[in-house]
């Protein structure tokens, strides 16, 4: 359980954008982050506490076929998964439904309201409504 709630992150889908359940907000994401590292910069950069918190193995992140690297970000989490090809990522984004099922084969009840984003290599995920995350151009 532990790890799905930490599955809770700012991040990435491949619409042009985000895919969202509720809370009203729909963040943007600037075209020069496409990895981790470079999430974490500009989170640092706006303000934000960032610490890495570990990885978490595809076949225990239960979403994507790469490691989720887990964050904190003024104390929320958030996941980064980056691929070795923004195709690669692209290719999974697609995968995920508009009711935010991260693919066909996993069923998730969401404990919050679930933010995907994808941006080059990488896919984001923050499952939450909190405003100092949603607030960022980062996220």
């Amino acid at each position: 359980m532990r790890r799905f709630v930490t599955i809770a992150m700012m991040l990435i889908l491949g619409f042009a954008g985000v895919v969202t359940i509720s809370c009203e907000q729909i963040p943007t994401v600037p075209s020069e982050i496409g990895t981790v590292d470079q999430l974490v910069q500009s989170l640092r950069g706006e303000g934000l506490t960032v610490s890495t918190n570990g990885e978490i193995s595809p076949s225990n992140n239960g979403f994507f076929t790469v490691r989720a690297q887990e964050l904190l970000v003024d104390g929320e989490h958030v996941n980064g998964f980056e691929y070795s090809t923004a195709e690669r990522a692209a290719a999974e984004a697609a995968l995920i439904s508009s009711d935010a099922q991260p693919n066909p084969y996993t069923r998730i009840t969401w404990v919050s309201v679930p933010r995907f984003y994808r941006q080059g290599r990488l896919i984001a995920l923050y499952v939450g409504c909190s405003s100092k995350i949603l607030e960022h151009r980062s996220l």
